[in-house]
């Protein structure tokens, strides 16, 4: 069943970068960082962008500058694991994150980028080593359809610590979760790599609609506990979900980090590309 779940969601991902829907979006991964090797005549097709203007108004005709071929990126890719990944109103949120992984994933290695991936809770529990090989993105995406979050909690101030120690070259970082487990700090790693922060939730966790008596399970620590809730407690509810999702915003936006919630009913690829458009 894992297998065939991995299968789709590779087969749907595939569909979509190699078809143009988000790969056009996703050349936000090809660099700037080019090498600068001379100033050169310009010839008809040569990239506007790259005239040499202050060259070209010495009189002697247009001039362009000329790189060296760009210098691959390194992108790295996060999986938080936590319990609340498995829920859905619509698919799970597990299923969401995976799809976002392979989507990305794909997109980078289309662009000849080197993906890194990670899955982490409140330490490393994978780590998938830099790759070229849309193959290593397959095996990527079977192993984390197949692993259960149930009873897992993310860390993500533990996983600041471990990029701190494991990422060393400057690199563009997605983190896929719910983020909503926890206050963070992302400014270390902010500070030196490009970060966006994936949150996977669902509308039907952010727009409480159930009323009565419930038996709710924590989906981190399996704990049950039997509820009676009422418009009184729904309010509660939304308004520290919003208190909580207003102060991740302002951290995010403090600190350079591009914040987007990609939802269990959206088109993902569709979601994913405004994203990364922002």
């Amino acid at each position: 069943m894992n297998k065939k779940k991995a299968k789709e969601i590779i087969l749907r991902a595939k569909k979509d970068v190699f078809s143009g829907n988000l790969g056009n979006h996703l050349t936000l991964f090809k660099g700037d960082g080019l090498d600068f090797r001379e100033i050169r005549d310009y010839t008809y097709g040569d990239d506007i962008r790259k005239i040499n203007w202050l060259a070209s108004a010495k009189g002697s005709g247009l001039k362009v500058n000329e790189f060296n071929e760009e210098r691959e990126l390194n992108i790295v890719i996060v999986l938080m694991l936590s319990g609340g990944l498995h829920f859905g109103s619509v698919k799970l949120k597990h299923e969401v994150a995976i799809e976002i992984l392979a989507l990305l994933g794909l997109s980078a290695i289309k662009d000849n980028n080197r993906v890194e991936t990670i899955f982490f809770e409140k330490e490393m529990v994978r780590l998938f080593k830099p790759t070229k090989r849309e193959a290593i993105i397959y095996d990527v995406v079977e192993k984390g359809v197949a692993i259960e979050p149930l009873g897992m909690e993310a860390d993500y101030n533990s996983l600041v610590e471990s990029i701190m120690g494991i990422v060393k070259q400057r690199s563009i970082i997605f983190v896929i979760g719910d983020f909503l487990t926890q206050d963070l700090d992302f400014s270390l790693i902010s500070a030196k790599h490009q970060i966006y922060a994936l949150a996977v939730r669902d509308h039907l966790e952010e727009s409480l609609e159930l009323f009565g008596e419930y038996q709710l399970i924590d989906t981190n620590s399996l704990n049950s506990e039997d509820f009676l809730i009422d418009k009184s407690v729904i309010a509660s509810y939304k308004a520290e979900l919003e208190k909580h999702d207003r102060a991740l915003r302002e951290h995010f936006l403090k600190h350079g980090v591009v914040f987007g919630k990609v939802y269990t009913d959206d088109e993902v690829y569709i979601r994913l590309s405004q994203i990364i458009k922002e």
